[in-house]
């Protein structure tokens, strides 16, 4: 069976909390992602969405100063663990309604794994499945 470990991205860039919303939207825009993982010290204390910006960020304050990383991000991330099957992985996403995990270990950030990384990887329908889930219920 396929682990997380064999399909997740390394490479993940992180914010720290402090980072300004306009700090989180550029390094959003230059790497072509969505979200962003907020490290304190190497340990994952959050993560923050493009839809974070918008809807906690923007929305409340429209000049967005002094709105930082901290004040918009979720802090109860759900995340996998490296040696995690992809289906376990794809079963959390349903469950909790997301498009990507994060994988790590002691809170430290090993990787991010998506549903297209599970699709790619898994021959069976759960990412699909998950896919379909999370698509029936979101409101955007």
């Amino acid at each position: 069976m396929t682990t997380v470990r064999e399909v997740m991205t390394d490479n993940v860039t992180k914010a720290k909390p402090g980072d300004s919303l306009e700090t989180l939207a550029q390094e959003m825009e230059a790497r072509d992602v969505g979200f962003l993982p907020i490290v304190d010290e190497d340990k994952l204390v959050g993560v923050v969405t493009d839809r974070d910006i918008v809807r906690k960020g923007l929305a409340k304050d429209f000049k967005s100063n002094g709105v930082s990383a901290e004040q918009i991000m979720t802090d109860k991330v759900i995340t996998a663990l490296p040696d995690m099957q992809v289906e376990e992985a794809s079963r959390l996403m349903q469950d909790h309604q997301i498009k990507r995990l994060i994988v790590a270990e002691d809170r430290k950030i090993k990787g991010v794994v998506s549903l297209g990384d599970l699709a790619v990887s898994n021959k069976e329908q759960s990412a699909e499945d998950a896919l379909g889930e999370i698509k029936k219920s979101s409101n955007g």
